[in-house]
């Protein structure tokens, strides 16, 4: 017999036959833990889901509760004084979920959209008021013609603003809005104004319908109240209610409307007309859910129209 022709030996088969298990033992392995990982994923996916389908379910019903608590307050006033303002929770709404609601009033902020009059163009008396209100929070008066600019119809640019030609030349083109802002966070359209200009701003102005123009006076913050001073020139000054004690503040608005309309027209002057009042249409609702470990927040925008109905126009989950 030829050496080519010498039989394999016992122990090298058994060699082999070890090895080959092993491989397919390793392979097995790699195979059940990757079926594992896929199924535990899809189980973990499924529970994420669950609970934020339980979530928002348990938001809805704080809409809901919400919607029947301002849809009762029939008063000539919205003050802090008031049911609906008084936060709710945190409860048990159910086994390991926890729930927690507040209402806040936006209509006591300045409306962005309120720059724009009935046909769409500027409103001279509403840009004098943001740029006081953004000398106030220290953020350069020049913002307010550039988002004026973003507002309006038309495609000429006025003193510090600018249309068309400035948004092309940003590092992702695009055209200016020249339509109303649905989200405070568009104040970050504006070429450079950066997010430490949007933080100090942000929580004094919103965004609602061109049309609502009145500021809430009793539920105003007071850099916000002493923005309207700039409506009449010699007037500011005369009361500086953003130098006024937070906490007085708000044990003074606790026990009803402060400072009121009336009080406002006697210091400003008429033209605190258009701008104040002492009702709201517009809230949000900030509804805080927990289910087991997972946690997440709904915030509603609800109106309540003139004939005290309540409906949802705008949700967001996880900011507003």
């Amino acid at each position: 017999m030829s050496r080519l022709q010498r039989p394999v030996s016992v122990s090298s088969q058994r060699g082999v036959a070890l090895i080959t298990a092993v491989v397919l033992v390793a392979l097995a392995t790699l195979i059940a833990v990757a079926i594992g990982s896929r199924s535990a994923l899809s189980a973990r996916r499924s529970a994420a889901s669950f609970s934020i389908e339980q979530g928002l379910q348990y938001a809805a019903g704080a809409e809901g509760l919400a919607s029947f608590v301002l849809s009762q307050d029939r008063n000539t006033q919205d003050t802090l004084a008031e049911a609906w303002a008084q936060p709710y929770g945190p409860v048990e709404a159910s086994p390991g979920v926890m729930l927690s609601a507040v209402i806040r009033d936006e209509q006591g902020k300045f409306n962005l959209n309120s720059l724009l009059n009935g046909q769409g163009a500027i409103d001279p008396q509403a840009l004098a008021v943001f740029q006081r209100l953004l000398e106030l929070v220290q953020v350069e008066p020049r913002w307010a013609a550039l988002l004026a600019d973003w507002l309006d119809r038309d495609t000429l640019a006025q003193g510090d603003g600018g249309e068309d030609s400035l948004y092309m030349g940003q590092t992702v083109p695009h055209l200016a809005g020249n339509t109303p802002v649905t989200s405070v966070s568009e104040l970050l359209q504006l070429p450079g104004f950066g997010r430490e200009r949007y933080a100090r701003l942000a929580p004094f102005v919103t965004a609602l319908p061109p049309a609502v123009a009145k500021i809430n006076v009793c539920l105003a913050p007071g850099v916000v109240l002493d923005a309207l001073f700039a409506l009449e020139e010699s007037k500011r000054g005369t009361v500086e209610y953003s130098q006024l004690d937070a906490k007085q503040l708000a044990d003074t608005r606790s026990r009803g409307c402060f400072p009121t309309v009336e009080v406002l027209r006697a210091t400003i002057g008429p033209k605190i007309t258009r701008f104040a009042g002492e009702r709201s249409q517009y809230f949000r609702l900030q509804s805080s859910i927990q289910v087991g470990t997972n946690q997440f927040a709904l915030y509603s925008l609800l109106q309540r129209d003139d004939g005290f109905k309540v409906r949802p126009i705008l949700r967001t989950l996880g900011t507003e």
